[in-house]
Formats: C-alpha cells, structure tokens, sequence
C-alpha cells in the first residue's frame, strides 16, 4: 500500500497515474478548496472528501504532490506574488517543515514554467530558489525539467515544471533522471467524439470571423505573422481565444491542442466542419476516461465545470511516466 498526500488536489491526477500504474493507493488526506473539484474526485474515486485549506493540517504520507496556484506565475498572470494565491505553495513548505509526523520520501510540485523566469521585468525564479533551497534544508534534493505532454502519449502540446525533491537517505547518492519523451502516436483525431457535430458545439460569430478559404480552396484562420494567416488541415486545433486581437499567432495545433486552460476555447477542424472541442475531449485529453466524464456527469456538475477542471489539473499520463522513474529506482513501493 502507497500512501499519498494531495495538496491542491484538485481532481486527483496523482491518484489517477499511480493507480493507472498499478499501484494500490492509502490516500492519507486529500486538501482541494474549490468545492466542485471535491465534488468530481469522490465522483471518480467513490470517495467522501469536503473541501479544506491546507492552512493548519497534519499526517505521515509516502508521497506528497501538489500543483500550487499558477496564476501568478504564468505569463499571463495579474496578481501580485507577494500577495495572490500562488504565494501558497509555502505552505506546502510549512506542512513538510513540521506539520507532517515523518516527512515523505518524494515531493512532486507541478506549476507552469515561467516560474523559472529569470528576466528584467519578471523574476519568478526567486521564488523557485527559495522552495529549492528550503526543500535542501529539510534533506532533500531537488530535480526539475519541464515536460511537454505530448511526448508523453498525449495529444496536448502542454508545457509544464515538474521539481521532482526525494531524501537524500533514500537517493543513496543516485540521480533522478526525467523519463525521455517520445514521438506521439495517436494525434488528435484519437481524443475526439464521433458522435459530436458542429451544430452541437458551434462557434461564435467572432470567432468564426477569423476563418477565411484562400485561392486554393483551404481553410484559412487569420494570425499576426508576416504572412497573416496559417493553413488549418483536418483534425488540427485552432484556439479562438481573443479573435480580435491584433496581436494573436500560433493558433493553430498540428494534430494537437494548444495548452488547455481553465476556460477553452480551442475548436477542431474536422471532416464535418469547424467546431468547439467538449468537455468529454478536454477530459480525455489530459488523461482521464469517459467513465471519470460520466461519474462527474451524475453528481450533477455542468459541461463549463468540467472543462475548467480539466484546464485546471495536472496531466495524468506525465506523472504516470515520473511515478514509474520513481519506482523503477525502487524508491515508490507499496509497503
């Protein structure tokens, strides 16, 4: 038995990898604030979590992962660090530091990767350092890379940062090396609904206003390059976010989809027509099945709930190949 401990835990892609994996699962606590987040996971996993802060808590895990707040961090983020939600990952810290009865053998922090920025105007390497250098505090030894999720069997062109921290007791002076990713095999096409038509999912006028057909006969959406448009071939994605932008480039995914956010807005050109991905499609493209849809589905929480959990999770056929790097250095293993 593994015991795990999500912090952040939104809908459970830890759990969902390391059970994919094989392994069997002690969850010693799950901590998710958002409240329909809990309600997808014990969907999902036939649990009965309630939603909870990770401010003032305790317990004694195997594995400790959590994907902290991003917004702050990502390129387009608003809010001050100091300030926002992103600042929170200290107290991921402050739990390992002396909430915890005996401190895990691996820590897993996902966030975006312009939390390694290190330039003029934004620095959030800072706050990198600092977690780097706390965790080496408390005995650990810290790895990062970032991870493209569509080396690791999946059709989503999703950069992330992965820190992978284990005991240095445990290392026994060995490397953690990141699994090498890999050609994709199956593209977008694999992901989609068949029984989805552009009248179920169409898009808006505006969006629709920044398609065009050229001389050729082939679809076209407009982008802010020397040429003005890119060519749109069948099955790949085109995110319509800000179709008014003047700004706007790299819209279109060759038989990918750009990176999911909490709100999509990304449509795919099919044989039938333009049309809106589904939530069903979100889902499955961050590695979730149609039977984790469904459960979501029954206890009662909408389409737009689905999506921005899926844009909000971490991608489960990632943490499935850094679990199994993790195990094959015989340092995961069910006791």
């Amino acid at each position: 038995m593994l015991k795990i401990l999500e912090l952040f835990g939104g809908i459970g892609a830890p759990r969902k990898a390391l059970e994919n994996i094989g392994f069997n699962i002690k969850s010693i606590d799950y901590v998710e604030i958002l409240p329909y987040a809990v309600q997808a996971y014990n969907s999902i996993f036939d649990i009965r979590y309630t939603p909870q802060s990770v401010i003032g808590w305790n317990l004694e895990p195997d594995i400790l992962i959590h994907g902290s707040p991003c917004q702050d961090f990502s390129k387009a983020g608003r809010n001050n660090i100091n300030t926002g939600r992103s600042i929170l990952y200290e107290e991921t810290l402050s739990i390992i530091d002396h909430k915890l009865i005996k401190r895990p053998k691996v820590v897993v922090w996902e966030n975006v990767p312009n939390l390694i920025s290190n330039g003029k105007k934004v620095k959030h390497i800072v706050h990198f350092n600092h977690y780097v250098d706390t965790m080496k505090s408390m005995g650990y030894k810290s790895f990062y890379a970032i991870l493209d999720s569509s080396k690791y069997g999946i059709a989503q062109a999703r950069d992330r940062l992965y820190t992978v921290s284990i005991l240095e007791n445990e290392l026994k002076d060995r490397e953690f090396k990141f699994p090498p990713g890999k050609e994709l095999k199956r593209d977008l096409r694999y992901y989609l609904d068949k029984n989805v038509k552009p009248e179920d999912l169409p898009l808006s006028d505006s969006e629709l206003s920044i398609f065009f057909k050229n001389e050729n006969n082939e679809l076209c959406v407009k982008e802010a390059t020397k040429v003005g448009f890119k060519v749109v071939n069948l099955y790949d994605s085109i995110n319509v976010e800000f179709p008014t932008s003047k700004t706007r480039r790299g819209r279109v995914g060759r038989g990918v989809v750009n990176t999911l956010t909490t709100s999509p807005r990304q449509a795919v050109y099919t044989p039938d027509g333009l049309r809106m991905l589904s939530a069903k499609e979100h889902l499955r493209l961050m590695g979730y099945t149609d039977k984790d849809y469904n459960n979501m589905k029954r206890s009662g929480i909408t389409d737009r709930q689905i999506s921005h959990l899926a844009g909000n999770s971490i991608c489960v056929p990632v943490l499935e190949a850094i679990f199994k790097e993790l195990e094959n250095m015989d340092i995961l293993k069910e006791v």
